[in-house]
């Protein structure tokens, strides 16, 4: 018999924690696709659900689940995101990881902005106890005459404080560095109703730790209604120097609902 009431109740408790502000984070989150700009002042938000789930000659269930809040004054633009996954498969977890991530956007002119963020996640199966970040930078936005494509180049510092857990052949320990944050978001309204935007990182190494990471962050959208959305979304995540026994790449790809409100 499968068993829901374990990963839902924890999606629950994460989007509680989410809801109040609080608690210790614990994956990747495609920022630019959560974080549109608003078009309402004040504070708005969204949220979107994935489920997965199988049995017979297959048993596996899992969950996604995503949210933003953000507030806008009409030039500078505040957010926070958070995304969750939880997975299991014949009875054993085989995913459990969730991030949360703020930002604030200080608009200087049209295309030119400051940015500071802060950041927290956990993933068992990449052996991450916790990440801790904090970082900012600049960023550079075009788009062009019809405004259907939006591009954003941006680059910053962030540094970050890991807690990886041990082994049998390794033992706790602790990688704090600073490390440089490049990106570029291309953003392509295809119709009225549908979008995509790409979102890839190159992180490398700079200070008390070494190597690189590089993200690739995909997401496409179709409206259903005023307030409902498909989303099919794409990771792939690379780190040049996993800890022991970790894959240095992870790719997931994930069909599921997003609602605005």
């Amino acid at each position: 018999m499968v068993k829901w009431q374990h990963p839902i109740s924890r999606c629950l408790q994460a989007a509680f924690l989410f809801g109040l502000g609080i608690g210790n984070a614990q994956a990747i989150v495609n920022i630019e696709n959560l974080r549109a700009q608003p078009t309402r002042l004040g504070w708005s938000g969204n949220t979107d659900v994935s489920l997965e789930w199988r049995s017979g000659n297959s048993d596996r269930q899992n969950v996604r689940l995503g949210a933003r809040l953000d507030w806008f004054d009409g030039e500078d633009n505040f957010f926070t995101v958070l995304s969750y996954d939880y997975g299991e498969s014949l009875g054993e977890t085989n995913t459990d990881n969730m991030v949360v991530h703020s930002r604030y956007i200080d608009a200087h002119t049209r295309v030119f902005a400051t940015e500071y963020f802060a950041q927290v996640e956990q993933n068992e199966f990449r052996r991450l106890e916790s990440r801790s970040l904090l970082g900012g930078g600049l960023r550079y936005s075009i788009e062009n005459d019809e405004k259907d494509i939006k591009n954003a180049f941006a680059a910053g510092l962030f540094y970050s404080m890991e807690r990886i857990n041990p082994t049998a052949s390794d033992v706790q320990r602790d990688e704090d560095g600073i490390y440089g944050n490049f990106y570029w978001v291309f953003n392509y309204k295809i119709n009225e109703r549908s979008s995509l935007v790409n979102t890839l990182y190159y992180q490398p190494a700079l200070s008390g730790v070494s190597g690189f990471r590089a993200l690739d962050l995909f997401a496409f959208n179709v409206q259903i209604d005023g307030r409902l959305s498909l989303r099919v979304s794409a990771t792939v995540e690379h780190d040049s120097e996993p800890p022991e026994g970790v894959e240095d790449t992870d790719i997931a790809v994930l069909t599921g609902l997003s609602y605005e409100f």
